[in-house]
């Protein structure tokens, strides 16, 4: 099948940055939901991961096409309190894990998660991976494109390098979501805790979950390199 690089992070004059690309099926659907989507394609390139909206950011639940590197990171498993979530894998063949039951699926399958049930989704394979999903609420995508923006400005890695979200910026994400998101990574009150102290710190020293400059088209248009369309 026909691919395409794209993807990469942009430098100062325009340019793509060898790495951190996407290779694009330019057949399939995902890149046809690109093509028709009015929005930028955004990334995080130290996660490994990329993302284009087929809603608007202001939407209750903007419906996104995310790709995910062979090697992505993975996110841990979380619960969504009120709100069932679909998976819909447009590439490649996705791993779904549903209360520690593993769910492969291909282009077309598709597995729902419901309220109340912890799950989480990777990349077990050596090639791109592509789904849809409709996040639970708008502040999975307001997150999620702050921390891209903040590697995309180095704010994550060492040494000019791209990185992920340390552990103070973690606490400020999994705050801001934690109304309708849980991540089941520690109890909960040891969590809440953790957010009256070490996360009060970390929004003083600067950390902040959602930043609305990330969440335009013209930010990632000039930091991500774009398809033709």
């Amino acid at each position: 099948m026909p691919s395409l690089t794209t993807g990469r992070p942009l430098d100062d004059d325009g340019q793509p940055i060898d790495g951190h690309a996407l290779e694009l099926d330019t057949d399939g659907r995902a890149a046809e939901l690109l093509t028709e989507s009015p929005h930028a394609l955004a990334s995080g390139p130290g996660s490994g991961t990329w993302s284009v909206l087929l809603d608007d950011y202001s939407d209750d639940r903007p419906e996104m096409v995310v790709w995910l590197a062979p090697d992505a990171a993975e996110l841990p498993p979380h619960v969504h309190r009120t709100t069932e979530e679909t998976f819909e894998a447009l590439t490649g063949e996705l791993t779904v894990v549903v209360e520690a039951e593993v769910h492969r699926l291909t282009a077309g399958e598709s597995r729902t998660v419901e309220p109340g049930v912890s799950h989480f989704f990777r990349n077990d394979t050596d090639g791109f991976v592509a789904f849809r999903v409709e996040p639970p609420w708008a502040k999975t995508v307001q997150t999620q494109y702050t921390f891209f923006g903040c590697d995309h400005e180095g704010k994550f890695g060492s040494e000019g390098e791209y990185g992920e979200p340390g552990a103070l910026h973690a606490l400020v994400l999994s705050e801001a979501v934690s109304d309708e998101t849980r991540i089941d990574v520690a109890p909960r009150l040891l969590q809440r805790a953790a957010w009256a102290t070490l996360g009060r710190l970390a929004k003083r020293l600067g950390h902040r979950a959602i930043e609305e400059r990330y969440l335009t088209d013209e930010f990632w248009r000039d930091h991500v390199e774009q398809p033709d369309r």
